[in-house]
């Protein structure tokens, strides 16, 4: 087949496939035209390299595709590999329902190497393609993305051998495989639907291991303020036989001002112990609680502001791991910096019905070379092993719920603030 055929037909197949990959990407801004770029070039690419034998032109078209989207949308390698083969697997099985469907109207459908034919396959394919990046949401398929285990990428390998092989034997062997396609098409579809089970059910068990793992962490806590309330009921006889006593010593000149200081002084921490009971989330009242001790412990004046009845998007074990990675960069920040007051606040509320979470701390401000780059997995300006990775977790953690997080100066405070829809 001649050139500009040739790259007619990548030109529409790579139209299709990014399109499908963007289903995942819509995030990225002007993605469409940088999508455009990667169609052309490498359309242009694999026209060069037709004269190399077939199974690997196909692997270095694979290569050249990855490696432009990599550069061009500065995507994480791990990531993009599993989208990569996911998508070249969605792809290919739509490009085998709709050469099934034509070979029911019309029995000769590439048995031989028909311009037309290839053409009208491929400009469905870019149809359809476009339906799903527009309508389709793609739901269970996000749970791809969640997962830290091998498996995934193990699984993700062999679908792309899959299909490299299924292409190469489309390639050679041509009408076998027409004979056969309706196997050819049940096998990635079957694969990838198995993989789907067993995923969303690994996942589940994860989270039910980290929420019982959750539950075991704070527990003791609750236990524990729930001793210390105890505790403060019993004090109470005590605080009247002082009163008594301060009555007794004091003489009238100085008996109220005397009562009041020691009366502002109980009120105080009788009203952070109401405080923290009021709040209505045990997760969120278990870290406040343990943050209170710690900063009496180290002269560290803590503010919190908890909007009764927040409701949050995470699951208790990610709520857990955001405000613990923010506030224990927060009181460390503090207690290494020389500067004076030292303070830390959290604030929990809604703007404009999104929950807003704001975690601040005077001291050092971050340096102009690190703000851009503390989000990065592994970037740390501490010293110490497995470091770097509190931030990259909360970012990832609040983006997975269609939130964002930002970085901000305020008032000598640095302040990392939170909105999730």
């Amino acid at each position: 087949m001649i050139g500009y055929k040739i790259f007619i037909l990548i030109f529409l197949e790579l139209t299709s496939f990014m399109l499908l990959w963007n289903m995942f990407n819509k995030k990225y801004e002007k993605r469409l035209f940088k999508s455009i770029f990667i169609v052309i070039c490498t359309s242009s690419v694999v026209v060069l390299t037709n004269y190399i034998y077939p199974p690997l032109q196909s692997l270095i078209n694979y290569i050249v595709v990855f490696l432009f989207i990599k550069l061009i949308f500065k995507k994480s390698t791990k990531y993009l590999f599993l989208e990569f083969g996911l998508v070249l697997a969605i792809s290919s099985i739509m490009q085998l329902a709709v050469i099934i469907i034509l070979r029911l109207f019309i029995p000769a459908f590439l048995l031989k190497d028909d311009f037309s034919y290839y053409i009208i396959a491929d400009f469905i394919c870019v149809i359809l393609s476009s339906c799903t990046y527009k309508y389709v949401s793609y739901g269970r398929l996000s749970i791809f993305f969640k997962q830290e285990s091998s498996k995934i990428y193990f699984f993700s390998v062999n679908l792309f051998i899959y299909i490299v092989a299924a292409r190469w034997l489309w390639s050679f062997k041509r009408h076998q495989f027409l004979d056969e396609i309706a196997m050819y098409l049940i096998i990635p579809v079957v694969l990838i639907l198995a993989n789907l089970f067993f995923l969303e059910y690994h996942m589940k068990s994860s989270e039910i291991k980290k929420s019982v793992e959750e539950y075991e962490k704070y527990s003791p806590v609750i236990s524990e303020l729930l001793e210390d309330v105890r505790r403060r009921q019993h004090d109470f006889k005590n605080h009247l036989n002082t009163i008594y006593g301060l009555v007794m010593i004091s003489d009238e000149r100085n008996l109220k001002e005397t009562i009041s200081q020691y009366m502002n002084s109980v009120n105080i921490s009788l009203e952070n112990m109401e405080k923290v009971l009021q709040i209505d989330n045990s997760v969120v009242t278990a870290i406040i609680y343990n943050k209170i001790n710690e900063a009496a412990k180290n002269n560290i004046e803590f503010d919190y502001s908890i909007q009764s009845n927040s409701r949050f998007p995470f699951k208790d074990h990610e709520l857990s791991e955001v405000l613990n990675n923010l506030l224990d960069n927060a009181f460390e920040a503090v207690l290494n910096s020389e500067n004076y007051p030292k303070k830390v606040f959290l604030n929990i509320g809604y703007l404009e019905e999104n929950c807003v979470i704001e975690i601040g701390n005077t001291g050092d401000r971050i340096e102009l070379n690190d703000i851009g780059k503390i989000f990065n997995a592994g970037y740390t300006t501490k010293r110490g092993e497995n470091r770097g990775y509190g931030l990259y977790n909360v970012k990832k953690i609040v983006e997975s719920c269609s939130g964002k997080i930002q970085l901000s100066f305020e008032n000598n405070y640095t302040i990392f603030s939170i909105k999730l829809t």
